[in-house]
């Protein structure tokens, strides 16, 4: 006789005439059903968050309770804050109540953990700013102690976010303290002092603008929070903040605006200025008494409790000074897809908040907080997107899905950067479409319409990371989708145009993630002449190749197959003593012979490929001492990966790894191949080896930042106890490493002079194609501002010797657009 139950399977043979034996099997099974149903049950039921104490969550978490750790009270609590405002059966308002009960009676003893962890959730979880404001009213008004050091944690918190520039998280806080004012934490003398220091910042001599603009929109962000507030009790301290803002945005200009907008003129939506849209939104709630729907106000709940609570001052706040090394962050113009006429929303009633709506302003800041506190998890992401979109269906009549979409795509096509990488958007919206498959499908296709319709307009690196995203899009869906309708971009138009490099990058992402010969078949027969070769590696040298290199060619492949030595293969390099065909030196045409081979040997994966390199690179960099052998290496390697451009990055990479070649040598090569700067891949590839040169000085920095630190800290103890070898190392380590930061410097800045040279003479040329002198115009304004840290140091080192009267007038607009904003 089988039983089958939740603990698994056992075969139990009874004999039926053996009653005690039957009595005591009914009994057993009996106990293991209810057990089991006793299990089902208690999984099914929604757990309440505070009726008890929470398990870990995880799928090895519950291993059984001979197994399973307990908790500490710590932890505990910790789980509990962080989980305050999750899905319960009771309310938010009731579960507050609950938590800051059980919080306060635990203070004696956890007062710093407890308050360390609200301070970290307010930190992480953006999104639940309003809920932790609303606890430490609550804990506030039970013991005032409480909330006076709360506060300071908190204005610790912004102090050492100022002073490391970050600026994202200080204007979050300052919104935070904004609502502590509404929750009976703050006094409201306190709030306006903070937000005078502040926009004193505005009358500061020799700073840039940009520095401004920074304490202006956290002040700005907080308004919409505690304007009631202060329109109130303090109306005419809140007249005189307004008044110095207005102030200060009609004297503002904005020539740098072209550089952060991804259409140019003439578009549906107008690209404005964030923070002059943000202050017209301002202006307009007041107008509207401060009223807002779509607003967490919680503390109305508790106005009887926190009625009697004591107001704290806040800590004092010294706003750091400028220095030449301060980073402030960049301009943004806001970016609208939707209009009214676009909306397909399920209920006929919801819309879209007006453009100039402070409600608006609201509901993307939430979008936002979102994305940022939940970038680890696309999955947990994506769930708290549909629960904010209906929310705001249900509560508020405003169609949140369209909000979610233009946030995401506003972010991925931000410039000069998005937020995150955009593999984690593109990731969120595949789980959308997955958590509604009735909604966010026929949406995003809407999108990619709506944005395919505007590409003639849209700014180059836009463009690119839209193939990106939908490239990457259509490959979790098997690359459904109808390219027969966008036939139109052949048949109407030159093939020089916007559409073209769209649909043609489109192909080319989704080959290096599809096999090609299936992709191809998907692709409409009007389609294919924008589909790329199929990646093929082209070996230039044939059997029957009688050259001078060819027959070195030829011996070296047998060599190599014999597994010789690199003396070995040095000597039949060195065989070759002619000129190349290409009026090389014998040098370059050695460079030229050994990297065909190479990869030629290696050219069955990318792992035989790299294998290869690394097995012959001391080969490769005896003959590499040239900057002429190098720039032969990377055009060798263009040559056999024409048709692939996926590999062809990846072992250009790595070469820069392996040394073989420098950044220099890339530029070089780059600026040479001007017929490829309508394509995305030479950017990416620039890109990339900007970034390393950067990342390198960067590394050295910290590094000799570490090491004078230790040599402090050495030379503050007893030289005699300690031993003197010591202080000795680090001095000169601290030397070499400021040899090494002056001469990365140099390097980096001779860098970027040459690329602008070589860029500026590219675009004085003639011959170029409409489309060419775009991408080139936009990735030349794009390396401005996406480098703006680095370049505002050596701005007038470019002004005179890059980009003089002589240069072409659009390029000298272009970097007088990034003048600007220094």
């Amino acid at each position: 006789m089988r039983v089958v139950n939740g603990l698994g399977r056992y075969l139990i043979r009874a004999t039926i005439n053996d009653d005690l034996l039957h009595v005591l099997y009914q009994r057993r099974c009996q106990r293991l059903i209810m057990s089991e149903m006793l299990s089902r049950s208690a999984r099914k039921r929604p757990r309440d968050d505070y009726e008890d104490f929470p398990r870990k969550r995880g799928r090895y978490s519950d291993p059984g309770p001979m197994a399973r750790e307990p908790e500490s009270t710590e932890q505990k609590l910790e789980s509990l804050i962080s989980r305050l405002g999750e899905k319960s059966h009771k309310s938010l308002e009731s579960n507050l109540d609950v938590l800051s009960n059980l919080l306060i009676n635990e203070m004696a003893s956890m007062t710093d953990h407890i308050l360390t962890t609200i301070t970290k959730c307010v930190v992480d979880m953006k999104e639940k700013a309003f809920i932790y404001s609303t606890l430490l009213g609550l804990l506030n008004a039970k013991k005032f102690e409480v909330g006076e050091q709360a506060l300071e944690l908190v204005v610790a918190e912004l102090r050492s976010a100022l002073t490391l520039s970050q600026y994202d998280k200080a204007r979050h806080l300052v919104v935070f303290l904004a609502d502590l004012v509404n929750c009976k934490v703050v006094n409201v003398n306190s709030i306006v002092s903070l937000f005078d220091t502040l926009v004193t910042v505005t009358f500061e001599p020799d700073i840039p603008q940009i520095r401004s603009d920074a304490y202006i929109h956290m002040v700005l962000s907080a308004l919409p929070i505690v304007g009631a507030e202060l329109e109130e009790r303090k109306r005419q301290e809140l007249e005189r903040l307004l008044v110095t803002i207005d102030n200060y945005m009609s004297k503002r200009s904005t020539p740098f605006l072209p550089m952060f907008q991804v259409w140019g003129e003439g578009q549906p939506h107008p690209q404005e200025d964030g923070l002059r849209l943000l202050w017209t939104q301002v202006k307009a709630l007041r107008e509207e008494d401060w009223k807002t729907a779509i607003l967490l106000k919680l503390y109305t709940a508790f106005q009887s409790e926190m009625g009697g609570a004591y107001l704290h001052p806040l800590p004092s706040l010294p706003v750091p000074p400028h220095s030449p090394d301060s980073v402030y962050p960049l301009p943004s113009a806001v970016f609208r897809l939707f209009s009214s006429t676009d909306m397909r929303c399920s209920s006929p009633d919801t819309t879209l908040p007006s453009p100039t709506s402070a409600d608006r302003f609201l509901a993307e800041e939430a979008v936002t907080a979102i994305l940022a506190s939940h970038q680890g998890s696309r999955k947990e992401c994506a769930s708290a997107l549909v629960g904010f979109s209906e929310t705001c269906q249900e509560r508020l009549g405003v169609c949140g899905d369209y909000v979610i979409v233009e946030v995401l795509f506003g972010h991925m096509l931000r410039l000069p950067r998005p937020p995150q990488v955009l593999i984690y958007y593109s990731s969120v919206l595949i789980e959308m479409c997955k958590n509604n498959p009735a909604v966010y499908p026929q949406l995003l296709s809407q999108t990619t319409e709506l944005l395919f319709s505007r590409l003639d307009n849209m700014n180059t690196i836009a463009i690119d990371r839209f193939a990106a995203w939908f490239s990457h899009h259509l490959s979790n869906f098997k690359y459904q989708w109808d390219w027969s309708k966008w036939n139109h971009v052949i048949e109407d138009g030159p093939t020089d145009n916007p559409s073209v490099k769209f649909v043609s990058e489109v192909f080319a992402k989704c080959i290096r993630l599809a096999c090609y010969d299936i992709f191809v078949e998907m692709v409409p027969p009007e389609m294919t002449s924008l589909l790329p070769p199929e990646p093929a590696p082209l070996f230039k040298y044939r059997q029957d190749d009688d050259s001078a290199e060819g027959e070195v060619a030829v011996h070296l492949l047998e060599a190599i197959k014999n597994k010789e030595s690199i003396d070995d293969l040095r000597a039949v390099l060195e065989s070759l003593t002619e000129v190349g065909k290409d009026h090389q030196s014998v040098a370059q045409t050695r460079m030229a012979v050994l990297m065909q081979c190479v990869l030629k040997v290696g050219s069955k994966t990318i792992t035989h490929c790299f294998l290869a390199l690394v097995k012959f690179r001391p080969l490769m960099i005896e003959l590499a001492d040239e900057d002429d052998c190098k720039l032969t290496c990377l055009t060798t390697l263009a040559e056999f990966y024409t048709k692939n451009t996926q590999l062809h990055g990846l072992v250009i990479d790595k070469l820069l790894r392996m040394s073989v070649v420098d950044a220099g040598s890339v530029v070089s090569w780059l600026c040479s191949a001007t017929p490829l700067f309508t394509r995305g891949f030479p950017w990416e590839v620039l890109t990339s080896t900007l970034h390393k040169t950067k990342t390198s000085l960067a590394n050295t920095k910290r590094e000799l930042a570490d090491t004078r630190d230790k040599l402090r800290k050495v030379s503050a103890l007893d030289e005699v106890a300690l031993g003197g070898d010591e202080r000795t190392d680090l001095e000169a380590k601290v030397e070499e490493l400021e040899e090494t930061k002056d001469e990365r410097e140099r390097t980096l800045r001779q860098l970027f002079l040459s690329l602008f040279e070589r860029l500026a003479s590219s675009l004085g040329g003639q011959g170029h194609s409409d489309l060419w002198t775009q991408c080139t115009l936009d990735h030349c304004r794009h390396l401005l501002v996406q480098n703006h840290a680095t370049l505002s140091r050596m701005a007038a080192l470019l002004e005179d010797t890059v980009f003089t009267v002589d240069v072409d007038p659009q390029l000298l607009e272009v970097f007088q657009q990034f003048q600007a904003l220094l």
